[in-house]
């Protein structure tokens, strides 16, 4: 008797079925199109980079000139510039920038920032899954969609797509980075590092983290993949603009001088006239002491160490002293998938403690925006709240997130 092997060939059914897929992509995609056409006045962090590139290849403007913000200033406000208002000086390298060259072919300003904002969504979608991939957590059901409406629907989400902040594609790019690690995808880890070099602020102890990691692991492949693409970008970018450099770090200077956004000194020194920058001081100095100590007891092999440790990278940046704004926060939801899937399996009342988590998260920072008694004040809670709680969320759950169950009863909530 022979037996033959099930052929490869796709069927009519299959056919089919990835028809019906792409019809509803498709349909998902118009609609939210449509509804980014509605959006509000905002999309400042993407129109300063598409007016650089345009203004660059098209009207030979220099990107980081004075003229770039004027011009995203006019598209944003109705009204002259107020004290307080985001200026949106461009201060991305420009071999970076020119990843935004595609936009720059569309000249419908509403158009442009609709197109961007949908694939901050579409990105948004595939955060979410990889960040439940990562904590290797078969999820029920009913949670993958619990989290995927909190997700889509937190204030600090709706912040990113309101500025069309292209901090969801990072989050996007280090969930891929982690993965690429597990997955020892050395060069695309090296590719993808090259390309996330921009806003500091939210990444770079993260990606410091793993430039250590790989350093330490001897893992060369990652430098490798990292200086082949930089050096393709760096080339192109020095053809284009041989001068670049320079501009780029004024632009950065005067982006730090402008003063807009938050940090933890300004918040709590709002918050606790008094004693709110010292407070802030021993927040910063414990956090440093605590990340550096996470970061030399990370042994060889220990994934769960590691990714652990990634996460509470992404979740203290904001609260080093850098300044950073509200919408950059919305990377927290890769640390937050890890806290929810050890909080669901380790309690007894976990499936209840993680409801409650997450409907505290998700309304708590809106009850606060739009009914806070404390108006002046309500920014710097909002900042505050949601990076503290992750921190404190993750040293909850550390002691299950570093230790594999070693017994039955340790493989059932306790």
């Amino acid at each position: 008797m022979s037996f033959q092997h099930p052929s490869k060939k796709l069927t009519a059914r299959d056919y089919q079925f990835i028809t019906a897929v792409i019809i509803i992509f498709l349909l998902i995609s118009v609609a939210l199109l449509y509804a980014n056409l509605s959006f509000p006045k905002g999309g400042g962090d993407f129109y300063a980079h598409w007016f650089g590139v345009r203004g660059f290849f098209f009207e030979q403007i220099d990107p980081y000139s004075a003229w770039i913000p004027m011009r995203v200033q006019e598209v944003v406000y109705d009204i002259p510039l107020q004290t307080g208002d985001e200026v949106y000086i461009l201060d991305t390298p420009f071999h970076i920038l020119l990843l935004y060259f595609p936009f720059a072919l569309l000249t419908d300003v509403q158009l442009v920032r609709a197109i961007f904002t949908l694939v901050l969504q579409l990105a948004l979608f595939v955060l979410v899954y990889l960040s439940l991939y990562l904590t290797n957590w078969e999820a029920p059901r009913w949670f993958s969609i619990l989290f995927f409406y909190f997700c889509v629907l937190n204030f600090y989400t709706f912040q990113a797509f309101l500025q069309a902040n292209p901090v969801l594609l990072l989050g996007l790019i280090y969930a891929g980075m982690l993965l690429a690690l597990f997955y020892e995808h050395d060069e695309l880890l090296g590719a993808l590092l090259a390309i996330s070099l921009y806003y500091w602020e939210v990444g770079l102890l993260f990606m410091a983290f793993i430039a250590w990691y790989a350093y330490r692991q001897s893992r060369t492949r990652v430098f490798a993949g990292f200086f082949m693409l930089s050096f393709i970008l760096l080339t192109v970018s020095i053809f284009l603009y041989p001068n670049w450099f320079f501009p780029y770090l004024q632009a950065g200077i005067n982006n730090l001088r402008a003063n807009f956004g938050f940090t933890i000194f300004s918040a709590l020194q709002n918050l606790f006239p008094s004693f709110g920058r010292l407070l802030a001081w021993i927040i910063v100095i414990t956090l440093i002491i605590a990340i550096a100590y996470e970061w030399t007891a990370l042994q060889n092999l220990d994934p769960r160490r590691l990714y652990w440790v990634s996460c509470l990278a992404l979740a203290v940046s904001p609260l080093l002293g850098f300044r950073t704004e509200m919408e950059h926060l919305s990377i927290l939801i890769i640390p937050l998938a890890l806290i929810f899937s050890i909080v669901y399996d380790r309690w007894k009342i976990g499936t209840l403690l993680t409801i409650l988590l997450l409907l505290i998260l998700l309304f708590a920072p809106w009850v606060l925006y739009f009914f806070s008694p404390f108006s002046n004040l309500t920014q710097d809670i909002l900042f505050l709240f949601f990076p503290l709680f992750t921190v404190i969320g993750l040293y909850w759950i550390r002691w299950w997130a570093l230790r594999p169950p070693r017994i039955w009863a340790d493989l059932s909530k306790t």
